[in-house]
């Protein structure tokens, strides 16, 4: 291991390379497992990198976007690749009969960009498909990727032993100070997130979050007409149009999917009709944009103390919203196809390959390492130690 070049390891490790116990080695996969498209998709990560490097580059601007920071396009990376990987280990699991939750976040997965604009110390409930926020979010509060990919796994499996509900159901979450817990598809996060925002400005005696946090809430696209966040949406506005502090940011991404019912252009309509609060923009599949846009959001709801919505666009559900979903009902084959060959990992991957940041072959056995890590905190988390043979710690 030390023989790797410097830049792998710290894409690995976020820069910190430790020894000790390893998780079991990669579990065995049924052979018709294999043919799941995730575990197809998985496959061909190489050859979709490639397509990216032979595209045209990205824009100058948004190479030294890039370049400006490396350690937080590494760890945007490091979180994006664990959470695909996350999602394919969770449908190998179903089909063995080892895993009991599906909904996937594949096409996602940069929105991990996000939690570099947010601070670990800023209360947060996170959407059931944005793993990747969550997962960046944990790395930035000091936690080895293998913690974080065993903990996810023991919620996919409904373990005993998973942190945050110990099996109850498979919800997003760390810090129970920090971050809250999201357990259905109802928006129900909402109103909750604009009460911690007047809680943060105006009960200092009951201060759980520094005073400059900011509160931070996200849905996808269907979730703007479900009756919770449109009440969360007006009750920001309407503090904030009593001149009081709200300092909460809503975040929304739109894959044009609300599992089956295509959304089609309506999100963008809906907050332009409705939204009287400052909207920031940004195409979901672009890294450049995400840490823009995001990290223009942030500031803006922390030093001004007023609401703000970050909408994410342009995002594709690469596989079903979960493993029961039949995709082809309501979907030709062409979409289906033309939305598994969509990866914003891949892309951003050769966006920083482009910008200097790491090689090809760096991100390739980035990727080969954090899969195998991810197979193997499945194996150790529904019990299936299939070898001892150990991971590399990262």
């Amino acid at each position: 291991r030390s023989h790797r070049p410097m830049r792998l390891r710290l894409l690995l490790s976020g820069g910190a390379a430790r020894r000790g116990s390893s998780l079991p080695a990669h579990r065995c996969t049924s052979s018709l497992a294999t043919k799941l498209p995730e575990v197809a998709s998985a496959a061909r990560f190489a050859s979709r990198v490639d397509a990216a490097l032979a595209a045209p580059a990205p824009a100058a601007a948004d190479l030294a976007t890039l370049a400006h920071d490396p350690e937080r396009v590494r760890l945007v990376l490091r979180a994006a690749m664990a959470t695909t990987h996350l999602h394919t280990q969770s449908r190998i699991a179903a089909y063995e009969g080892e895993g009991y939750y599906t909904i996937g976040p594949c096409g996602e997965e940069l929105l991990a960009s996000v939690a570099l604009a947010l601070r670990p110390t800023d209360p947060a409930a996170l959407h059931y498909r944005h793993v990747g926020t969550l997962v960046a979010r944990q790395l930035q509060r000091g936690a080895t990727l293998e913690r974080v990919l065993l903990d996810r796994a023991r919620g996919h499996t409904i373990s005993v032993n998973d942190p945050v509900t110990g099996g109850v159901h498979c919800s997003l979450g760390d810090d129970p100070q920090f971050d809250f817990l999201v357990t259905s598809t109802l928006a129900s996060q909402g109103p909750q997130a604009v009460g911690r925002a007047v809680a943060i400005e105006h009960l200092p005696a009951a201060q759980r979050w520094p005073s400059d946090a900011i509160s931070y809430v996200s849905c996808g696209d269907g979730s703007v007409n479900n009756s919770e966040w449109l009440s969360a949406v007006n009750a920001a506005e309407l503090v904030a149009h009593r001149r009081r502090a709200c300092p909460v940011l809503f975040c929304v991404s739109d894959n044009g999917l609300s599992i089956s019912f295509k959304t089609g252009t309506w999100t963008a309509s809906w907050a332009e009709q409705r939204l009287g609060m400052r909207v920031f923009a940004a195409d979901g599949t672009s890294l450049p944009q995400l840490l823009r846009a995001s990290q223009e959001a942030a500031d803006y709801v922390r030093g001004s103390r007023q609401p703000a919505t970050l909408l994410l666009s342009n995002l594709p559900r690469r596989f079903g919203h979960a493993a029961t979903d039949r995709q082809s009902a309501y979907l030709d084959a062409a979409a289906i196809e033309a939305a598994r060959e969509r990866d914003p990992v891949a892309a951003a991957a050769a966006a920083a390959v482009q910008a200097g940041l790491l090689s090809r072959s760096e991100v390739l056995a980035a990727n080969d390492e954090i899969g195998a890590a991810a197979a193997a905190a499945f194996a150790m988390a529904d019990g299936g130690i299939h070898s001892s043979t150990s991971v590399s710690k990262m």
